[in-house]
């Protein structure tokens, strides 16, 4: 085994001993922080998982705004941090790629703490960030399907897991531009799920592989991604075109 898997297994490692001692020591004694109230939850996406992620965010939230760092340009580091995830996945780098990632989904979660922390609230802002998270994911799932594209079976996962993923975010986008947003909401898959368990899976890989068949983790996740995908945008779309129907008939 090179230096750099034990480099990646180090880190993998010290983050896992970091959430043991957040949910025995912190996570009991502390209440649920206010962005973690405004944003919707899940079994995957819970209230844990947040706050566990809020508290080792918390340090470098204070320097950037310290440092006067502008909500863009955070956006504009979560694409390069996508791009870069999508190369590592392209050659079989799973491990780094989930690590991309996460830094990715970082600085997602970053460009809007730092907006609300400097009362900035401008329509320019959240068209940036909506049109760069749609490439980001692109730019990762487009990684997955060259690295795939000779397995037909997981090429077809990978593809029906980006595409219903595109669609559950357009349909959102599509129903609040025509005023029907009660829809958009439904659903078990949203884009903070799908980085959840990419974030998870993706970097751990090398450790189950040691053990596991070749890449049966990546495949796993990419199986959840792609159900838990298909399922949300069924029901966002069923739900929202239900209730334009209703809309249309009173």
């Amino acid at each position: 085994m090179n230096r750099d898997f034990w480099i990646l297994m180090s880190v993998n490692a010290a983050v896992i001993m970091l959430c043991i001692y957040f949910a025995i020591f912190i996570y009991p004694h502390q209440q649920i922080s206010e962005e973690t109230r405004r944003r919707p939850r899940s079994f995957i996406s819970n209230a844990f998982f947040r706050e566990f992620w809020y508290f080792m965010m918390e340090p470098l939230k204070k320097k950037l705004i310290e440092w006067d760092v502008s909500p863009n340009s955070i956006t504009l580091w979560g694409l390069v941090f996508s791009i870069a995830a999508g190369g590592f996945f392209m050659v079989g780098e799973f491990g780094l790629g989930g690590w991309m990632v996460i830094l990715a989904s970082t600085c997602d979660v970053y460009d809007g703490m730092l907006a609300r922390a400097k009362k900035i609230s401008l329509k320019s802002g959240a068209f940036f960030d909506s049109t760069l998270d749609r490439v980001s994911e692109a730019a990762m799932f487009g990684g997955l399907l060259w690295y795939f594209r000779t397995d037909t079976l997981w090429y077809w996962v990978t593809f029906g897991a980006a595409m219903a993923s595109q669609i559950v975010s357009y349909c959102r986008a599509r129903a609040e531009g025509l005023g029907f947003d009660k829809g958009g909401s439904r659903g078990f898959f949203q884009r903070a799920e799908r980085m959840i368990i990419f974030s998870i899976f993706m970097p751990l890989s090398p450790i189950f592989e040691m053990y596991l068949p070749t890449h049966s983790v990546v495949k796993a996740s990419l199986l959840i991604v792609c159900a838990g995908s298909l399922q949300t945008a069924v029901a966002r779309g069923w739900g929202i075109y239900s209730e334009i129907r209703q809309s249309e008939k009173s």
